[in-house]
């Protein structure tokens, strides 16, 4: 797998990384931890070295097999960004956003004492919006857990324009977006920014919550615990499901063999980008993430130069 830095930090990384939350048996139905363990572990044996998580997920689990990880491959091998900001209190099991700083002081400690580490790799703002990330208290608390070594890089997740303005203002090490084919906009319309901050850019839903996986059709019902029977209405997820078939027939051609190849190859053309993040919930996911590319171009030439038609005509399906 080809490395890439992560912004001004110095820091490499494989360009493919992993995402957790569909391990953490809350986001897409039930994982046992034998599979969680066993699916960090393909990631990172195929080059997989950036891998996001969170404080909550699995009540905080994730934290101490991916530390296990760590000791198990080499520190070296796994980066970890732990996002922060989100509690899951067992005693009151909703979530809710929380970026005080003494919610936040503590999720990090937590997270130190969970992975068994002295520093965290990367630590992460949940999802804040811009006007808590405004508030200064958020910031600060990071900024504050960098300056004593607690922290190597800091940084905020955002998916609304207001908060990745916010955030860039405030110079992060790390930016994490949603950026794919069916959700392009975001990025595109900071890029000058992006670009001229230098800041490690993590782009997550590559997939788009697996729709660009391409293997499940537009009939589908999701269960109960499956965050996709909420995020999309039949009806949107018919539209999807076009939309899905527009990609597929324009974007999977040789050298390209899969849909699931031409989107991680979509987020993977952007130059700003540091490193992408696909979800995987089994190993033989994580494998195929992480080996979808072995040099060479991530879209053929023919697809780049039509790519916006292609993106049009995929908007408008």
């Amino acid at each position: 797998m080809r490395n890439r830095p992560l912004g001004r930090s110095g820091i490499q990384v494989g360009e493919l990384g992993l995402g957790t939350w569909g391990l953490s048996g809350e986001g897409y139905g039930p994982c046992t931890e034998e599979n969680a363990k066993a699916t960090l572990r393909a990631a990172v044996d195929a080059g997989a070295s950036f891998v996001e998580t969170a404080d909550c997920y699995a009540e905080g689990a994730m934290l101490r097999w991916i530390g296990e990880l760590k000791r198990e491959a080499g520190a070296d091998r796994v980066f970890a960004s732990v996002r922060v900001g989100v509690d899951r209190d067992p005693a009151n099991p909703a979530p809710r956003k929380d970026f005080s700083a003494k919610y936040l002081a503590g999720a990090a400690e937590k997270a130190l004492r969970g992975m068994g580490v002295e520093a965290l790799d990367a630590v992460v703002l949940h999802n804040p919006t811009a006007k808590a990330l405004l508030r200064g208290e958020p910031w600060q608390t990071l900024t504050d857990l960098k300056t004593t070594g607690k922290a190597r890089l800091i940084g905020v997740s955002a998916s609304t324009e207001e908060t990745v303005s916010a955030a860039l203002s405030l110079q992060p090490d790390l930016l994490v977006i949603p950026y794919n084919l069916c959700h392009s906009a975001l990025l595109h319309h900071f890029s000058r920014d992006v670009g001229e901050t230098q800041v490690g850019l993590v782009v997550r839903s590559p997939l788009a919550y697996g729709l660009l996986a391409d293997n499940w059709p537009p009939s589908r019902r999701f269960t109960d615990d499956d965050h996709r029977l909420y995020r999309w209405t039949p009806k949107e997820l018919v539209r999807r499901g076009r939309q899905r078939d527009v990609l597929r027939g324009a974007l999977v051609k040789p050298p390209l063999t899969t849909l699931r190849q031409a989107a991680l190859g979509f987020a993977l053309s952007n130059g700003l980008v540091s490193v992408v993040v696909p979800g995987a919930r089994t190993p033989g996911q994580a494998t195929e993430n992480a080996t979808a590319f072995d040099g060479g171009p991530y879209l053929p030439d023919a697809v780049m130069a039509d790519l916006g038609t292609i993106l049009a005509k995929a908007d408008a399906a």
